[in-house]
């Protein structure tokens, strides 16, 4: 599988996502211009829920009233009974009750669920609201086109429902965008009207799938190393896309070699820098610390620009191994200290810039005078270590041995 040069008069990313089943698991990666930006792993038996909308079964009830829901996982799912503000919800034990995954099921804690069900189109997500909220993707700043956007939403936004404009809705037509409103209504209220009358447990709505997370209308092309796959992935792009230029094709081979050895950097604890520089990630049930080190390099004769290009590098690169490796929670960075304000302030301005990047919300908290950089991630699905590794059973969770 060659990466095809691209040579015109203007420099174009070319944008492409490689789907490859290995073992029991599949990969769907990014890459642009042959970089590997996002990956996402999945066990096939055990694919993330979050999004999936369910007919489920009331098991019991609590009487700090919390509900446990069969939607057909290995562990219940569980319902706070007053996440509304109108009163808590009406249900007992043994009643059919249509919900969504809002997370998946982690350690001995099954999926949180809720009844209120979100819709995800092409530009939009559609979902319940009687207060008809609306919102913007953050990555559109345009102070203009966020304005001209909040008013097509205003004309076009179902009674009774609230909306958020993806990123994707910049400078559409209104036309694109009520079209994929009108499209996303029609999902939910067939849901509603027919999903309540199967048989519990049921899924009724896939909606986190790995390509569907990567999937953006500027990708070019999706590979895949399947043919089994190849009509679903065809069917899926054209609902999520509808027609947009995007080629979906089969190659044998698997992943590129170059993009092999990126995945699985993303999987050691220890990375090195083109600088000589080093970064070292370490995982703990409360946070992810990341310590960035001067390691094998020499330096410049200014020790100040010598720490602040390893910072700058280190910076670039933490930003991109968060994507891959899939850290949320709060994660914190150690940086080499810097002595100068201006220092500080350029690499909290670029790491802001980086981490930007990211399909996932990232909130930066702010750096200390130590050099510590605080975020917070938010958590779609397991981290790529914890997919694929587990702790050792002998050395007592010192070291990670392969699922």
């Amino acid at each position: 599988m060659k990466w095809p040069d691209c040579v015109t008069k203007e420099y174009v990313i070319l944008k492409k996502i490689l789907i490859e089943t290995i073992d029991e698991y599949e990969w769907a990666a990014m890459a642009e211009d042959g970089r590997l930006v996002d990956l996402i792993v999945e066990h096939r038996h055990s694919r993330s829920i979050a999004g999936n909308i369910y007919v489920g079964l009331v098991r019991n009830i609590l009487p700090s009233q919390f509900a446990f829901i069969d939607i057909g996982q290995p562990k219940n799912g569980f319902l706070n009974l007053t996440e509304h503000k109108a009163g808590v919800i009406k249900i007992k034990a043994g009643d059919s009750v249509l919900v969504q995954a809002r997370k998946d099921p982690s350690g001995e804690k099954g999926a949180s669920l809720s009844t209120r069900l979100d819709i995800t189109g092409r530009f939009t997500v559609l979902f319940e609201s009687g207060g008809g909220e609306m919102g913007i993707s953050h990555k559109i700043t345009g102070t203009d086109e966020r304005a001209r956007l909040r008013k097509i939403l205003r004309a076009h936004l179902p009674k009774g429902f609230g909306a958020i404009l993806r990123t994707d809705s910049e400078k559409k037509d209104e036309k694109d965008i009520a079209a994929d409103l009108r499209k996303t209504l029609a999902i939910y209220k067939t849901l509603r009207e027919t999903g309540i009358y199967q048989k519990p447990p049921a899924l009724l709505y896939r909606e986190n799938s790995a390509l569907g997370e990567l999937l953006r209308e500027d990708v070019d092309e999706i590979i895949l190393c399947d043919s089994e796959r190849l009509t679903a992935v065809r069917s899926e792009v054209e609902n999520r896309l509808s027609g947009a230029g995007c080629r979906v094709k089969l190659a044998e081979g698997g992943f590129p070699a170059d993009l092999k050895r990126q995945a699985q950097r993303a999987l050691e604890k220890r990375i090195w820098l083109r600088c000589g520089g080093s970064i070292t990630f370490e995982q703990t049930e409360a946070c992810v610390i990341i310590d960035v080190n001067s390691g094998k390099f020499a330096g410049v004769k200014n020790h100040r620009e010598s720490i602040r290009t390893i910072n700058l590098e280190a910076a670039k690169e933490t930003a991109a191994q968060i994507r891959l490796r899939n850290l949320s929670g709060m994660i914190i960075i150690d940086f080499i200290n810097m002595d100068e304000q201006e220092d500080i302030k350029a690499l909290y301005g670029y790491f802001s810039s980086q981490i930007t990047k990211d399909r996932i919300k990232v909130n930066i908290i702010g750096m200390t005078e130590l050099g510590l950089m605080q975020l917070t991630r938010r958590k779609t699905r397991d981290s790529l270590n914890r997919i694929l590794f587990r702790e050792c059973p002998v050395c007592q969770g010192e070291g990670f041995i392969r699922r």
